[in-house]
């Protein structure tokens, strides 16, 4: 599913990450790597391949759209320091040939010297390039003459069909103003998001994008 923004295009990926066609660039929000990890420690119940699904995700994003840089919407990394983390430095070190920059979110409390030290930018604040502004958090207003690209929410949308069954599943979700990406990371959870005048919202399965009407 392509949609356009500001002349660009940018292809919403049923991985839960939007590519920028005309950068070559991934945007990929809210991984919230180490979650994981640290909810086994707690004794909480998580799928055993969880961790390798993420990992899984971001190989076929690199492969399938030969993008040569990422920029990481915030929340990377869920916790303090963990096992994911090397698991993480490890895919940096093997796709060092893309750049990598992270706009910083609220539950990344990682001291910046490791994500330095994993070869990534890092933006404690907004990030800005032409007429896109990249960011953690949605803006409640819109910013003159700029789009914003943003995560945090984990929007998800609920289908409703016969006999009172419904599914909710992740979503982009296009106001005017701004486009909120689906979190990355498995088992992170969900927002429901409703539709509004002037927003879309892009339901997304493991092999396919659909537009909500």
């Amino acid at each position: 599913m392509q949609i356009e923004i500001k002349a660009n295009h940018f292809t919403l990926l049923t991985q839960r990450a939007i590519f920028w066609e005309e950068t070559q660039t991934l945007l990929i929000g809210d991984l919230h790597l180490g979650k994981i990890t640290h909810f086994r420690k707690e004794g909480i119940a998580v799928p055993p391949n969880a961790i390798e699904n993420n990992f899984k995700r971001l190989n076929e994003l690199v492969q399938n759209t030969g993008a040569t840089r990422i920029i990481f919407l915030g929340d990377l990394f869920h916790a303090q320091y963990n096992a994911e983390w090397e698991l993480f430095k490890n895919w940096r070190t093997e796709h060092h040939y893309i750049e990598m920059l992270i706009v910083i979110g609220n539950h990344d409390i990682l001291p910046v010297s490791l994500f330095l030290e994993a070869d990534l930018e890092v933006h404690l604040n907004d990030f800005e390039e032409a007429d896109f502004i990249f960011t953690h958090h949605p803006k409640v207003e819109a910013i003159l003459n700029k789009f914003i690209f943003a995560g945090h929410v984990h929007p998800v949308f609920t289908t409703h069909g016969k006999g009172r069954q419904s599914v909710r599943l992740p979503c982009f979700v296009v106001d005017h103003h701004q486009a909120i990406v689906p979190s990355f990371g498995v088992f992170t959870g969900g927002f429901q998001m409703d539709l509004m005048k002037d927003r879309k919202i892009y339901i997304t399965t493991e092999t396919k994008v659909f537009s909500v009407c």
